[in-house]
């Protein structure tokens, strides 16, 4: 595959700019901005472009969104479904027992869809975050996985013009979720097998399911499925949304050199949730850190460790990673 040559196509969600409420502060450790600020602020911030919304929300419909989106000059990153902040799919969405929630499931899926194409985004992204188990015997495993793939399948037949990002996690809100790793979530879209179904590779997601980022974005774009990535970092023990690069360094230049090496051409989006400081600055950090490692994969790249990589040149690269920030 063409190393992708490009600009770094970098957005963020709106968190940063949001109350940003826990079950411990419930009423938000931020101030909080209505949507429209919310926008002004977000394009303020150096090396950002773009961002999501989530759906449905306040803004009723595509068009409106893109309205919004034109007047500050921002790109619609992708649309994200919500079945996750509503009671009634707390035992699960795509997976519910009853056929009736994983209906209203599908039909939310369709419906962002539809707004999703008005907009002018370029996909959906689906986390069926409560779709998974706490207890033993609590999950019928195999009703579960074969509920998924066929509301997703229902979902993609229903628009194929826009295509679908499956976004994977481990754990939370569930204590097990099903779609728990990449291999999972590959499996489940090589299932599907429609060409617009892809995964969402959330770093953060990646470093707490134990797995080497950059292996799995190689795996995906290997078989042509990375179709989103979110970036934010922790310390592989919940999924902090940390600002990227603030813990896990070379895991980042890594993913960065892998993702840019074999041809991505996708929005990477930041995911981060800075309860307790700045918005803009975190966003700040977070774009520079991200600039930073799209520059240095782009020396790799140029400086060819194709060789070193293929004949256990670790130590070299090592060797000239840290030289690049001594000097």
């Amino acid at each position: 595959m063409k190393a992708n040559t490009s600009l770094l196509k970098l957005g963020s969600n709106l968190c940063p700019f949001s109350r940003l409420s826990d079950r411990f502060v419930t009423a938000g450790y931020c101030r909080g901005y209505k949507f429209e600020k919310q926008l002004e602020l977000l394009a303020g911030v150096k090396g950002i472009s773009g961002t999501g919304y989530g759906w449905p929300g306040a803004i009723k419909t595509g068009a409106a969104l893109r309205r919004s989106m034109d007047k500050h000059g921002l790109k619609l990153v992708t649309l994200d479904v919500d079945i996750y902040t509503d009671a009634r799919f707390k035992l699960g969405s795509l997976t519910n027992p009853d056929p009736k929630i994983r209906r209203a499931a599908i039909a939310r899926v369709k419906a962002a869809l539809d707004a999703a194409e008005e907009a002018g985004s370029p996909d959906i992204n689906l986390w069926p975050g409560h779709d998974g188990f706490d207890y033993f015997f609590q999950g019928h495993y195999t009703d579960a996985w074969k509920w998924m793939a066929e509301g997703i399948s229902a979902a993609a037949d229903y628009n194929p013009r826009v295509p679908i990002s499956i976004e994977y996690k481990c754990k939370e809100p569930r204590a097990n979720t099903y779609l728990a790793n990449a291999g999972k979530a590959l499996w489940l879209v090589s299932k599907i097998a429609r060409p617009q179904v892809g995964i969402t590779l959330d770093v953060g997601h990646s470093l707490a399911a134990l797995e080497n980022p950059a292996e799995c974005a190689a795996l995906a774009l290997s078989e042509g499925r990375l179709q989103q990535i979110h970036v934010n970092d922790n310390y592989r023990d919940w999924d902090h949304d940390m600002i990227p690069g603030a813990v896990n360094v070379w895991d980042f230049i890594e993913f960065f050199y892998w993702t840019r090496k074999l041809g991505y051409r996708g929005w990477y989006c930041i995911d981060s949730f800075p309860y307790r400081e700045d918005g803009t600055q975190a966003l700040q950090r977070a774009s520079q850190v991200c600039h930073t490692c799209w520059n240095v994969a782009g020396e790799l790249i140029a400086a060819n460790i194709e060789p070193l990589l293929r004949n256990r040149g670790h130590l070299e690269i090592m060797r000239r990673l840290w030289n690049r920030f001594a000097s």
